[in-house]
């Protein structure tokens, strides 16, 4: 299309290298007041403003992929350091019923739930009972995720939440809609106000003061919980509530309980009713695994988005020059030398490419959240929450204006190469 458009053009104006096609335009007013070489480049900037948006749409894209590669392992290794400094305890030991509790022989599964409830005991003065129960998020645009509910003591040592705050609060929240719903096929309950994970907050977008719905995997029964505080716990999607209600809600019994927190191992409970150990290996393997499976590729990540800085650049600044290829042959014969010439048009671009830089940076902190949150949601279970070092910016910055210096070391040999009679050829 742009061929059959450039070829409805006279000869004469390919001769005069005059492909604009429109008539031209007057020059945009300057103060006489301003530099002669000021004035000069702000010319040349006007004359391709066209080519200077297709240079920042340029760097916007490569330094969006440089931004992803530097981010990415600064943001894991972020996340495990977080996680570390903000874990509930040290161990979180899930207790598990053995099988033979649960079914065969009524006698002998009788004899092995009191052996497990006498044998699941410690005496570790760390250790602090809590209960859990496990319910997903309603499907929707993502996959449905699981989320823990923990039953946590009032004065729990490890989870520092005062219940007692919102227990007024809890007494009148929607006991009509609890009991109008037992009576419907599709049970909704709906519970007193809870806590949930700065997690869960993050990934979901949730508030102080919103409800939360949230179902058994395998069945259609729902739960809804309404949200009166955000804990400080960026490991997993959790929701926080006293054991002895979650306790009520599930019908799981007034004294029962599932695991413990402690902040040293426990080694007087039996292995075998150990079903699961949360700690600080086990709360960064997603992390991890990212880091190992990606981090090595970000260093091709950010070569390709210099590579593509650098070619994008180098292409522009070329065609900048030889469309001036006419002037700069005129200039020097005035007697004008290289290094002069050079300031007049390589020294615009290098303007053009600084602003860009500065002004693609916030733009691009938009732009990574946005993606970064998409990546998150559609990728993993779980949240990592995005985290830029302010050094990141700084590398991004200086690697621009280094791939530009190399760029402009070349542009300045082709400024050296446009002959003094190119201006003589193309007399009009």
């Amino acid at each position: 299309g742009v061929l059959r458009h450039k070829l409805k053009l006279s000869p004469l104006k390919f001769l005069r290298r005059d492909l604009s096609g429109r008539k031209q335009k007057r020059a945009i007013y300057l103060s006489p007041k301003m530099k002669i070489f000021s004035r000069f480049r702000l010319r040349v900037i006007f004359q391709n403003m066209s080519n200077y948006m297709v240079l920042f749409i340029g760097i916007l894209f490569a330094n969006l992929l440089l931004m992803f590669g530097l981010l990415l392992p600064s943001a894991l290794s972020h996340y495990q350091v977080e996680i570390q400094n903000n874990m509930l305890a040290k161990y979180q030991y899930m207790l598990q019923v053995p099988v033979s509790a649960v079914g065969g022989n009524k006698f002998d599964g009788l004899i092995s739930l009191l052996e497990f409830y006498m044998d699941s005991r410690t005496d570790n003065e760390d250790a602090e009972e809590f209960s859990a129960y496990s319910l997903n998020t309603l499907p929707g645009k993502y996959k449905s995720e699981e989320v823990l509910l923990y039953g946590i003591e009032p004065d729990s040592r490890y989870v520092t939440i005062d219940f007692n705050n919102t227990k007024d609060k809890k007494d009148e929240a929607g006991n009509k809609e609890k009991a109008d719903n037992k009576n419907t096929a599709n049970a909704e309950k709906e519970s007193a106000a809870v806590y949930i994970s700065s997690a869960y907050a993050d990934k979901f977008l949730l508030h102080v003061g919103d409800t939360i719905t949230l179902k058994e995997k395998y069945e259609k029964e729902k739960y809804s919980f309404k949200i009166t505080g955000v804990y400080d716990y960026t490991a997993a999607l959790c929701v926080f509530m006293p054991r002895s209600e979650l306790n009520d809600i599930f019908d799981l019994g007034e004294d029962y309980y599932s695991g413990y927190f402690s902040d040293t191992e426990l080694t007087d409970i039996k292995s075998q009713y150990i079903g699961s150990v949360v700690d600080l290996d086990a709360l960064t393997k997603i992390s991890r695994q990212l880091d190992v499976s990606m981090g090595s590729m970000m260093g091709m990540v950010n070569g390709f988005a210099i590579m593509i800085y650098m070619v994008l650049i180098y292409l522009l600044s070329k065609i900048i020059i030889e469309k001036n290829a006419q002037s700069i042959s005129m200039v020097k014969i005035l007697g004008y030398t290289n290094s002069e010439i050079s300031k007049l048009y390589i020294m615009s671009t290098s303007l053009v490419v600084v602003f860009c830089l500065l002004l693609s940076l916030p733009l691009e902190t938009v732009i990574m959240k946005v993606l970064f949150r998409e990546m998150m949601l559609s990728s993993i279970s779980g949240w990592i929450t995005l985290w830029i070092d302010p050094m990141i910016y700084v590398q991004m910055f200086a690697t621009g204006i280094i791939t530009y210096g190399i760029v402009a070391l070349l542009e300045f040999r082709r400024v050296k190469k446009v002959p003094m009679d190119e201006a003589l050829k193309n007399v009009e």
